[in-house]
């Protein structure tokens, strides 16, 4: 069950100050309320205006109470710098809150932005022994600078909390080869407080083999409702494609996970005779987040995505790209989502064969869930395996009869912007080769890229900076 955040608010006033405070401390309130039901958060706030220190310290003490992640510190009129330097200790996340002046002429009513300024330059300038910063927000609730900015927030932070003190479970370690996939366990756990269960194949293959015939059964049927079988080759493996999804299903409750990351092959085609692809794809679609090639850091970055966007995400490989329209082609094996799909995925063989047999040669293996994706705008993100570093980009994927089109589940995404700037798809492709990036790519629908920076600047992970193509060779050390 995803994990609300909670945002609390204070007031802060100095009582010379002559405008109407409370009659700009109720609305507040009342636009906060029914923010906090279009948006999913809950809502809570002090109703007696901080004045003095001993009001901070109390302000304090009931949002500390209330275990509020984000603390909203609204500058209603002018007040004491003394106020934030309390203020400033909260444990949640810190947003500084400035209104409009109520009138255009006479005495200054509130001058509400000028002590916003004041408390963000104190939060810094006077006290960076706290290593504290905070948003600034500024407008009533209905106005659109502040709602634009604070639903980011309420995305970004929503992220964050649920990602902390996630378990994920990685099984049978990473694809062998995969080796850039490689994560320290250890900085994922004090950066972003997830954990990971390290579990042996050997343990999910008992499993598979222990499954409820009726159970599988009845999942079998559930997958033929949901997939047209193409290939004929592929009905032979719809039974393992269910005794599989319910093998992984156990395992996920039993462990409480929160996503799992699987090493795809070359054991399930060896041992179990069959591809997991569509397996995964299946338990992704109910909201088991699976990903193939034991990619824990990918599962982390989809789940981020999850939890902006409200919306699945999927893991595909940059395959190809095409500097005449400045788009890149994006597939995978057979992950194929009904959340991304022109039409619904269907279930046909493997494109590549294998494992290698003496009698029988190179094996075919199925099932995999194939899809083409449909016209729809779209986020990739990624932190980068060395736990420091992200990238995000966004783009619309496009329909063109006149472009490849593989087997498996794939799509070309144009308009690209990285950044949130519009890039040129060789700069692109440079940057991801020149700095080394990994070479998975998670893909949700919806475009996002405000809210990812957002939290990786909460988290405080650097952005991987855009290097343009050159003709010679370029030293990412030296750029």
């Amino acid at each position: 069950m995803k994990k609300k955040l909670k945002v609390g608010l204070v007031g802060l006033i100095q009582l010379n100050y002559r405008g109407n405070k409370q009659e700009v401390y109720s609305r507040s309130i009342e636009g906060l309320k029914k923010l906090s039901n279009e948006l999913g958060f809950d809502f809570c706030w002090r109703n007696d205006f901080v004045v003095t220190k001993k009001d901070a310290q109390e302000a304090l003490k009931q949002m500390e109470d209330e275990n509020v992640d984000l603390l909203l510190v609204q500058s209603t009129s002018f007040s004491s710098g003394y106020l934030i330097q309390t203020l400033g200790q909260a444990k949640s996340y810190l947003g500084l809150w400035a209104v409009p002046e109520t009138t255009k002429s006479g005495p200054l009513p509130l001058n509400s932005f000028c002590n916003m300024n004041l408390n963000m330059s104190i939060l810094d300038r006077y006290m960076p022994y706290l290593e504290r910063d905070a948003k600034w927000f500024y407008g009533f609730p209905e106005d659109e600078l502040f709602r634009r900015r604070f639903e980011v927030t309420i995305r970004a932070l929503r992220s964050i909390k649920n990602i902390k003190d996630s378990n994920y479970a990685l099984v049978g370690g990473r694809a062998p080869g995969f080796d850039n996939l490689f994560y320290d366990p250890r900085l994922l756990m004090s950066k972003f407080k997830v954990s990971v269960d390290e579990i042996e194949f050997g343990d999910l293959k008992k499993m598979f083999f222990e499954q409820d015939e009726k159970k599988v059964s009845l999942i079998e049927k559930e997958i033929r409702d949901r997939y047209k079988v193409t290939d004929p080759f592929a009905e032979g493996f719809l039974s393992k494609m269910a005794r599989l999804v319910s093998a992984v299903r156990e395992l996920s409750e039993k462990g409480n996970y929160d996503g799992l990351a699987i090493s795809c092959w070359p054991r399930f085609r060896a041992e179990l005779g069959m591809v997991p692809c569509s397996s995964y794809a299946y338990l992704s679609d109910e909201g088991k987040t699976t990903v193939c090639e034991g990619d824990i850091v990918s599962l982390l970055s989809m789940k981020m995505l999850e939890y902006i966007a409200d919306y699945p995400a999927i893991l595909m490989d940059l395959s190809s790209f095409d500097m005449s329209d400045n788009s890149i082609f994006l597939w995978h094996c057979g992950i194929g989502s009904r959340y991304y799909a022109k039409n619904n995925p269907v279930l046909e063989r493997h494109f590549n064969p294998g494992p290698y047999t003496e009698d029988k040669g190179w094996l075919e293996m199925a099932p995999v869930s194939s899809m083409e994706f449909a016209q729809m705008p779209a986020t990739i993100a990624r932190i980068g395996n060395n736990l420091s570093e992200y990238f995000v980009l966004t783009g619309e994927f496009i329909s063109d009869e006149n472009k490849s089109d593989y087997d498996g589940s794939r799509g070309w995404l144009g308009k690209i912007r990285y950044f949130g700037e519009e890039t040129n798809v060789l700069d692109l492709v440079n940057t991801l080769l020149v700095r080394k990036l990994e070479h998975h790519f998670p893909v949700v629908k919806g475009i996002w890229d405000n809210e990812v920076i957002e939290v990786m600047n909460w988290l405080e992970l650097s952005p991987v900076r855009k290097v343009p193509y050159k003709d010679y060779y370029q030293n990412y050390k030296m750029i």
